[in-house]
């Protein structure tokens, strides 16, 4: 079944480029939209730019809810405006909800790809560790075997 609007090789092409060019992504995105990046410092403090602590957030905030709390500001009119917001609501349910699934589908495997990375750069760096004990190891008795041939005592 073919999809209408959504040309694939395009948004490949495009997450090709954003892979190859990761400092460009977020500036492509801004630039587009015409509006400077906002300053997110107030939500990552200093000590909180780890690896863990940014999983852990996009794993509290990767689900979206359709179904959010409506309300209204208006004293005079605000039930109206209310089941007027409720009945908007239920009557784009049918297209909104398909397109809200995507996302949270889109989101839950972003989510998965990102844990499933960390574990591997956790092991990666683990097997990194190893190597460069064995690394120093492997020193060490180098220099032991050029201290022995140097005395006279190792092999001719």
């Amino acid at each position: 079944m073919q999809r209408r609007g959504v040309d694939a090789e395009q948004v490949m092409e495009e997450v090709n480029r954003a892979v190859a060019a990761p400092d460009t992504l977020l500036a492509d995105f801004w630039s587009r939209k015409g509006a400077q990046a906002p300053n997110l410092a107030f939500i990552y403090p200093p000590y909180s730019k780890t690896l863990l602590v940014n999983l852990d957030l996009v794993s509290r905030n990767w689900e979206i809810e359709p179904e959010f709390e409506l309300g209204s500001r208006r004293r005079a009119v605000g039930g109206l405006v209310i089941s007027f917001k409720r009945l908007t609501r239920s009557l784009l349910r049918w297209y909104i909800n398909p397109i809200v699934h995507q996302v949270r589908k889109f989101n839950m495997l972003v989510t998965r790809t990102l844990h499933d990375l960390a574990n591997n750069l956790d092991e990666l760096s683990q097997r990194v560790e190893r190597l460069e004990r064995h690394e120093d190891r492997l020193a060490d008795l180098s220099e032991r075997v050029e201290r022995l041939e140097g005395d006279g005592k190792g092999p001719s």
